[in-house]
């Protein structure tokens, strides 16, 4: 298949990395969880960005912890499961895992506990509650240990209390090190401790907070540091620089028979008490965050680009080949290209035959087909920080707003127009029918005969705070939230005013203009909360108070608005003449891939049963966050 096949109705000329991949039937295979927590979520993240690695010895299988959920990769059958938060995970942020000695399979989340695997679903371990897990690891006996502020546990089932606690030894640990109870070794901020007579004795070679990670082999401690590799002989209580050449940051350890596998530099290879070798004199330059030995001649490497298997004959990334952890055609002089779980704005382009969903991320833009499910990204905003997306029916371009680089537009078969007279950053995009309105730090711009120009400069406006946000519902009233107020702008005279109450000196974060009959109703989320009115006229919302909103939307079949904030996502509906939460969704009771909600879009999804029965169909909810896209369907 030529690359001329992929070029049809893209919106820019693209390169390799902009097309979708054609994925060849000898890859690897993605193989569905077999149940699912939470029914009505999915999510879309990339697990490329791995955090650490747990191999399985008696299956073969090897576990990923990832920014975006777990990775479990049947290594012998080629295939894998990815797990997120709809599957249990309270987000899709994991730290660590591990596999203990009766096949258990055990993850850390970033702030909310430890959790097991069981029937395809993640459930807490309870008896820890939500308490900051730092580090998991296994002792000789393959008993899970875990690592916390407040304490070193070992842990025997799910389903009984910690067999060990341990006291805490100051700061977290970053690593722990141990074959039985009675031979403990952590790291942390304040260097090496070693348990013994009931207690941590700090180590006095090793005072020093720059030790990353440590690994216990035969009678030698292995520590990794910011300057190079350090061996204890634990018989002699001497401390050995390794080769002189081993300089760099050692950020990964995994100990084998003849020594460990390292990280230093860039670089992995196998450290003896003789030497170092290298697998490859090639520096990788992606930061590689763990290590999982299969034996002495092979390991397996993660990185927050990916995983890769090394040996003998060097080291080659292990892909699963699919969106959104590969997005376009692979290239041989770099890794393919990734969709970035950090997203920030999101729009739905309803077009005759099919809908196009808009992501825009702090890396980045991405298109996904909603029927096709076909993924692409556009390289030439490839490492832009997209923060706002206009799209319209009617419209053949897509404006897209970044923080680095301004305003860029995207038509049909052309090529990318930019706005060189505006000035980044651009944070907020709006439109209505043929009016579209940008703000940024400098002021606020139309887009006004082909061209857009500026209608308000920052330095004239009567409040002291920046703008954030724009909406319009009626052509005679632009509102603008700042940092210090909600203001009204009229275009047709250019009168520009600070409105009344509190509101006038909110920090405004984003708005929402809904049209009602021949005037509007307009939303404000800000910092300490919600707001609904138009002109004097405004009304708090009691059950979000205090609580910062960031993000808005109208579901206009159901008459519910949809409202983002940093503590989750919540409906709201009217009723007795006032607001309140219908439905409220967190990590915990949900398969939102984070608490904070950065973007909302709609997409009504047109059944032909729907169609037929008159029912109004399946509505599917797109929720941005920090951890990737998230999708609840009612």
């Amino acid at each position: 298949m030529s690359s001329q096949d992929y070029q049809l109705d893209l919106p820019v000329p693209v390169g390799g990395e902009d097309l979708p991949i054609p994925v060849a039937d000898a890859g690897p295979q993605e193989e569905e969880a077999k149940d699912k927590a939470h029914l009505e979520w999915s999510n879309l993240a990339s697990q490329r960005h791995i955090r650490d690695l747990a191999l399985d010895p008696v299956q073969g299988d090897l576990w990923l912890a990832t920014g975006g959920g777990v990775l479990h990769w049947r290594l012998e059958e080629n295939r894998f499961t990815r797990y997120g938060s709809e599957h249990g995970l309270p987000g899709n942020s994991v730290v660590a895992v591990a596999v203990d000695g009766s096949g258990q399979v055990w993850a850390a989340h970033e702030h909310f506990g430890l959790y097991y695997l069981k029937n395809d679903i993640w459930r807490p371990y309870r008896i820890l509650g939500e308490i900051k897990v730092s580090c998991l690891t296994l002792d000789s006996s393959r008993r899970l240990w875990v690592g916390t502020a407040s304490s070193i546990y070992a842990i025997n089932s799910p389903n009984r209390k910690p067999a060990i606690e341990l006291p805490p030894a100051g700061h977290p640990p970053r690593a722990i090190a141990l074959t039985n109870e009675n031979h403990i070794w952590l790291c942390n901020a304040q260097g090496v401790y070693h348990y013994q007579d009931s207690g941590w004795v700090r180590s006095s070679d090793s005072v020093q907070p720059d030790i990353l990670t440590l690994a216990l082999q035969g009678q030698n401690l292995w520590l990794g540091t910011f300057r190079g590799l350090v061996r204890i002989d634990l018989t002699a209580g001497k401390p050995n620089h390794i080769d002189n050449t081993l300089r760099g940051e050692v950020t990964a350890l995994a100990p084998t028979s003849q020594g460990v596998w390292a990280a230093c530099g860039g670089q992995v290879g196998l450290a003896t008490e003789t030497g170092w070798t290298p697998l490859s004199e090639k520096r990788l330059n992606t930061p590689i965050t763990s290590l999982a030995a299969a034996n002495d001649e092979e390991v397996w490497i993660g990185t927050h680009d990916g995983l890769l298997r090394g040996g003998t004959d060097g080291m080659q990334l292990h892909l699963t080949d699919t969106p959104p952890d590969v997005i376009g055609l692979p290239s041989g002089d770099r890794s393919p290209a990734t969709f970035s779980n950090l997203v920030q704005a999101l729009s739905v382009q309803q077009l005759a035959e099919r809908s196009i969903l808009w992501i825009g991320t702090a890396r980045g833009l991405f298109r996904l087909d909603l029927f096709t499910e076909n993924w692409r990204r556009y390289g030439r905003l490839g490492t832009q920080d997209i923060r706002a997306i206009v799209t319209t029916p009617d419209q053949e371009t897509v404006w897209v707003a970044s923080w680095t680089s301004g305003l860029h537009g995207l038509k049909q078969q052309t090529e990318l127009e930019t706005t060189p007279k505006i000035s980044e950053p651009i944070l907020a995009l709006t439109a209505r029918t043929s009016q579209y309105w940008a703000v940024g730090l400098d002021g606020l711009y139309q887009y006004k005969d082909s061209a857009w120009v500026q209608a308000i400069p920052a330095k004239k406006l009567p409040v002291r705070g920046w703008l954030q946000a724009v909406a319009q519902a009626v052509t005679d009233c632009v509102w603008l939230g700042t940092s210090g107020g909600l203001l009204v702008y009229k275009p047709d005279t250019g009168k520009l005013t600070t409105v009344n109450g509190a509101l006038g000196s909110a920090n405004v974060r984003v708005l929402l203009a809904i049209p009602k009959d021949e005037s509007e109703l307009l939303w404000v989320g800000t910092t300490q909360g919600l707001y609904v009115g138009n002109s004097d006229n405004w009304e708090s919302v009691p059950a979000l108070e205090n609580r910062t909103i960031t993000a808005l939307a109208w579901d206009d079949q159901a008459s519910s608005l949809w409202v983002g904030t940093d503590l989750g996502l919540f409906r709201l509906v009217s009723q007795d003449k006032s607001w309140k939460i219908a439905n409220e969704f967190n990590v915990h009771n949900s398969g939102l891939g984070a608490n904070r909600v950065n973007a909302i879009a709609l997409w009504a999804v047109a059944k032909p049963i729907a169609l037929s029965t008159g029912d109004s169909g399946e509505t599917n909810l797109w929720v941005g966050t920090p951890c990737g896209l998230s999708c609840y369907s009612y």
